[in-house]
């Protein structure tokens, strides 16, 4: 069962926690090659998971960089050069340690105070506004890959791996689909308001 973030990280300012992630990631991507990334992303995993984060988003984000590091691994061994192994497990930590820490960075943070935060420090307003509206529709975005998914699913589309692949690209071509129908009607929007328009 997913849990609410910590209260203290409901009241903290958003600068503080960016500024701290950033300092992780640069403890972790700065330090012993690839001790310190591995370091970094282990325990930001386990603070991740002590403070509410889902354990299959952890886990998802684990996979991702070790599928890299078996990739860049096996590429590095194809090409006969000396690194492969290394190669891997370096890339690999480092991919574990960026999102191990800006997945816990996002559930502390709602999208609405970071964009409070960066309008502080003094970025653009129109940068900010598109950040909001972009997390947000990556939520909405997110709702209907996954009823669509489960519409596959349901009629059998992943039964076997042409029949799998022929529904990924299906449903990747919906998401692009909608998420260009959707940023049409954001910038219409946007113009009717007046906003971004030259005086």
């Amino acid at each position: 069962m997913v849990r609410e973030p910590p209260a203290w990280a409901r009241v903290l300012d958003a600068r503080i926690t960016l500024g701290v992630s950033l300092g992780l990631l640069a403890v972790g991507l700065g330090g012993p090659l690839p001790w310190a990334p591995l370091a970094v992303a282990l325990g930001v995993g386990v603070l991740g998971l002590a403070w509410g984060r889902a354990p299959t988003r952890v886990a998802r984000g684990f996979g991702a960089a070790l599928l890299a590091g078996l990739l860049t691994a096996a590429l590095h061994v194809a090409l006969g050069t000396r690194a492969g192994a290394q190669a891997g497990l370096v890339l690999g930590a480092r991919m574990a340690a960026g999102v191990a820490v800006f997945g816990l960075f996002s559930h502390l943070t709602p999208p609405w105070a970071f964009a409070g935060a960066l309008r502080k420090l003094g970025a653009p307003d129109v940068f900010t506004e598109l950040l909001t509206l972009s997390a947000r529709y990556a939520r909405v975005f997110e709702g209907a890959a996954r009823t669509a998914r489960e519409a596959q699913l349901v009629r059998g589309g992943y039964s076997g791996t042409r029949r799998a692949l022929g529904s990924m690209g299906a449903l990747a071509g919906l998401t692009l689909v909608r998420a260009f129908d959707q940023a049409s009607a954001t910038a219409e929007a946007r113009a009717a308001r007046g906003v971004g328009s030259r005086s």
